[in-house]
């Protein structure tokens, strides 16, 4: 594998903490300086200036300092073990090498430096052990521990703070990046009523006014129109919103020709349509209006719900009702049926005609809103009130007015996949949000549902390299394409 054969370095230039190794015959302290910690697949090296300007070493004396790493969670690697020598010690050393209970301790000792008395001395450590798979995961911390006495201890038992601490694994340093979501509609509010508008027989004509006709009935449409009006100015009780659109049904009853009842009731609808239109100054294409020429469905609900019929004539009515119909005369069959059928016409003459389809005759409108536009500072104000008005691409233009990571940012965010749980966009953004806030868990189960988005595959990425599958990291960058943060997060796996 490419990323195989590259190594991933994190040096730490002109590191020097202090650390305080209490040698046999007197206080001091080693520093260390150009802390390097690289690693490739296979390897983990470290190389240090080990400065031992502060150690004051007796002639006869000798401390054997051992480096290790470690992740905190039981994970330990040793460095090769460092043997520090007085004058004396040192040619006892070069001539016998170590003591056996030494050699047992620590095996082979390749580090050996002579301390040269209180003069300024640093020793170049460069060692590299295996490099195990949890080290290249996450954070690791460079320690020593010290034998004081040569007399070996257990690793640990003498420890000290961490030299250093280092995150080997890259994903911390990747980019992420947000999706913004396409314009899209605004979301509507629908407030559905119903009125019934008359009309003179025969007519199309809408009355707004108290009106008498040639037949000498009076129409006065002031409070069915009312209906209409109260809910409007109901829907527009938010100042921030609009009438979207105003939609008008006209419904007639079976009586008549069904072609006849379908030029009324469409032509009725019109004109209410294009008076609600003048009322409020709707353009045309915000007023629609349609027609249902024969109330048949409501006509089937009456008989249902009637307590003065006979059982046998509900079932004989529901027959007629349901019957196939193919066109206007299949229509106009039933209603000759019911006016002139022994079965029907007494119960049409007294009941049906009179009393139910008055009934059938009605408008339902239905009414639209949505939020008018305004500037984005003005949304950070809605979505705290009435969230569900807004779009996704509102929302996340609300969400870039904070800065990203911020808690207004993050809540933002959080209310855009609340309103738009199934959305991919909402998912991945909030699958980013909680990766860099170390929630990953969580990440995990927002980019289930964020589908194949560049932005999505690039979290997908970041998330593998986290857990140091860097296989599968690389297959999520080259999934994202040629997004430019996931080409950047690929070099860093590489």
């Amino acid at each position: 594998m490419l990323f195989m054969k590259k190594t991933l370095i994190l040096i730490l230039l002109a590191f020097a903490p202090c650390l305080t190794l209490l040698a046999a015959d007197g206080d001091g302290d080693i520093t260390l300086s150009n802390v390097s910690i690289t690693s490739d697949s296979s390897q983990v090296a470290v190389s240090m200036g080990m400065v031992l300007d502060g150690i004051t070493m007796g002639r006869n004396r000798q401390m054997l300092v051992t480096p290790y790493m470690e992740d905190g969670k039981g994970h330990v690697q040793t460095l090769p073990t460092v043997l520090i020598n007085g004058r004396n010690m040192h040619y006892v050393y070069r001539r016998s090498g170590l003591p056996a209970n030494i050699r047992q301790e620590y095996g082979e000792v390749k580090h050996v430096v002579a301390r040269d008395g209180s003069k300024p001395q640093t020793y170049a450590y460069v060692a590299s052990v295996p490099a195990q798979s949890w080290i290249r995961r996450g954070q690791v911390s460079l320690r020593l521990s010290v034998d004081r006495c040569g007399c070996g201890v257990t690793l640990g038992s003498d420890q000290s703070e961490p030299l250093a601490t280092v995150d080997m694994n890259p994903a911390p340093s990747m980019r992420l990046c947000f999706v913004t979501p396409p314009v899209t509609d605004q979301p509507v509010v629908s407030h559905e009523g119903r009125a019934r508008v008359q009309f003179e027989v025969d007519s199309i004509t809408l009355h707004t006014d108290p009106y008498v006709c040639r037949n000498g009935q009076r129409i006065d449409n002031r409070e069915q129109l009312g209906i209409i009006h109260d809910s409007i100015s109901y829907a527009l009780s938010d100042p921030n919103v609009e009438i979207a659109a105003i939609s008008v049904c006209g419904y007639a009853s079976p009586e008549s020709p069904y072609v006849h009842n379908d030029y009324l009731a469409t032509n009725r609808s019109r004109s209410l349509s294009e008076y609600l239109g003048k009322r409020y100054s709707l353009p045309r294409e915000r007023c629609t209006y349609s027609a249902v020429p024969e109330n048949w469905e409501e006509f089937r609900q009456q008989v249902e719900e009637s307590a003065d019929i006979t059982p046998a004539q509900r079932d004989a009515l529901l027959q007629l009702i349901d019957r196939p119909t193919y066109g206007p005369s299949d229509f106009d069959a039933k209603e000759a049926e019911l006016k002139t059928s022994k079965t029907f016409s007494r119960l049409y003459r007294e009941k049906i005609l009179p009393q139910w389809f008055p009934m059938l005759r009605c408008t339902k409108f239905v009414i639209n809103t949505r939020l008018r536009p305004m500037p984005d500072e003005k949304l950070a104000e809605i979505i705290a009130a009435t969230p569900q008005l807004m779009t996704l691409n509102q929302m996340f233009r609300v969400a870039r007015l904070y800065p990203e990571g911020s808690e207004e940012f993050n809540r933002t965010i959080a209310t855009a996949l609340r309103y738009y749980a199934s959305d991919p966009v909402a998912n991945a953004n909030a699958a980013i949000a909680a990766i860099k806030e170390g929630r990953l868990g969580e990440a995990e189960t927002y980019l289930d549902k964020a589908g194949n988005l560049p932005e999505a595959e690039n979290a997908r990425g970041v998330l593998a390299t986290y857990r140091g599958d860097y296989e599968a990291a690389v297959r999520h960058f080259d999934a994202a394409g040629i997004l430019p943060e996931a080409q950047k997060n690929k070099a860093l796996v590489e």
